[in-house]
């Protein structure tokens, strides 16, 4: 059976409240959910266990950190080779997400740079790659919303 099958309410609760803070003492996650902590603490066990919960991390600020260009690039890859270039591509420590996509492109990627010669320079290694046939990127003038977590789980958390 699917971990999806085994999440109820409360765990949908419990991954929404730690994704807005993963932070939050299991006391307070108790309190919130109205359980004892050591419910809490077993319910969080079992949904790291099944992969529910995938790791415990924080949300950088990019721009602070001296990363204030963000490109989407689009890739075109000969076919049977999509995914050995994406996962290669996911390797570089620029790159925020890959995506494997529907259209005339077969890999999205996100990545965030200190300046526009790293851009450039990450850009002539991936076009350098056998089975790269051609590359689109764009570059973000300005961030709107950068925020990933989901709005399914903010969802979850009001319920």
């Amino acid at each position: 059976m699917s971990p999806q099958h085994l999440i109820d309410d409360i765990d949908r609760r419990l991954v929404a409240l730690l994704a807005q803070d993963s932070r939050k003492s299991i006391r307070d996650l108790a309190r919130e959910l109205g359980l004892a902590p050591s419910t809490v603490h077993a319910r969080l066990r079992r949904l790291v266990a099944e992969g529910v919960i995938k790791r415990f991390t924080v949300l950088p600020d990019y721009e602070a950190l001296g990363y204030g260009v963000t490109a989407l690039i689009l890739l075109q890859v000969e076919g049977g080779k999509i995914i050995d270039i994406g996962e290669y591509v996911a390797k570089d420590p620029h790159v925020i997400m890959v995506y494997d996509i529907t259209g005339d492109y077969d890999l999205a990627v996100i990545a965030k740079f200190r300046n526009v010669s790293d851009l450039d320079a990450f850009l002539k290694n991936i076009n350098r790659l056998p089975y790269v046939k051609r590359s689109v990127t764009s570059m973000s003038l300005r961030v709107l919303k950068e925020d990933f977590v989901s709005p399914l789980v903010h969802i979850e958390a009001r319920t």
